[in-house]
């Protein structure tokens, strides 16, 4: 079966994160704006990058090597549009992170904004795992359960096609998977959202034992 993300075009994504009854892309961007500047990482990861949002927080004179990776070839080729030219070390990759053969030179920041949704957790862990460099971080955003459904209803129809593929995350389940990876919890929030649902917000450190 071909996988949904594959199939939205980026506008009616794009539109679906921004529309008022979602009003997640502003929130994920403020989230992944406040992990560079807590962790002023060398080098970043977005796996799940899609289009780029909150990519306009990078300051590459601080964060010199930039790896936006998805899936939709579409997406990171609007991507590149928007940021190639402002974002020297900008580096794009086509990958499914939960594959066998997932492979980068590691980095000290992973953002992870609902993503692991999407993928089977233990194998795309135990890749990210092996992506950060000892005492390198992961910031993982869940989504919570919330009173409506998991996929907000708006004008983007597309978007629908998710609803199959997704299935939320427990945040201890996940804790304990990164725990198992050789990834630490050294903190933990949950963000409000529209429609009583919230995001679980999660940094994990690698210990500086290789696993």
């Amino acid at each position: 079966m071909k996988n949904p993300w594959l199939q939205i075009p980026a506008a009616d994504y794009e539109a679906h994160m921004a529309s008022p009854a979602v009003a997640q892309q502003p929130v994920l961007s403020d989230l992944f704006a406040t992990a560079l500047r807590e962790l002023a990482p060398a080098s970043v990861a977005v796996p799940g990058c899609a289009t780029g949002n909150g990519f306009e927080h990078i300051q590459p004179d601080i964060t010199q090597r930039v790896l936006g990776i998805d899936i939709n070839p579409a997406y990171l080729e609007l991507l590149a549009g928007r940021f190639r030219e402002r974002i020297p070390g900008l580096e794009l990759l086509e990958a499914d992170i939960a594959a066998p053969a997932f492979r980068i030179e590691p980095v000290a920041l992973i953002f992870a904004g609902l993503l692991f949704e999407y993928v089977s957790v233990p194998e795309a862990l135990r890749n990210l795992a092996g992506a950060l460099t000892p005492g390198g971080t992961l910031v993982a955003v869940l989504q919570l359960p919330g009173a409506s459904t998991p996929v907000t209803a708006t004008p983007c129809a597309s978007l629908k096609l998710l609803e199959p593929v997704m299935t939320l995350v427990d945040p201890d389940e996940f804790s304990n998977t990164c725990r198992d990876s050789g990834l630490r919890c050294v903190k933990s929030f949950t963000v409000p959202l529209q429609q009583g649902k919230a995001l679980f917000v999660g940094y994990y450190v690698k210990s500086g034992e290789q696993c």
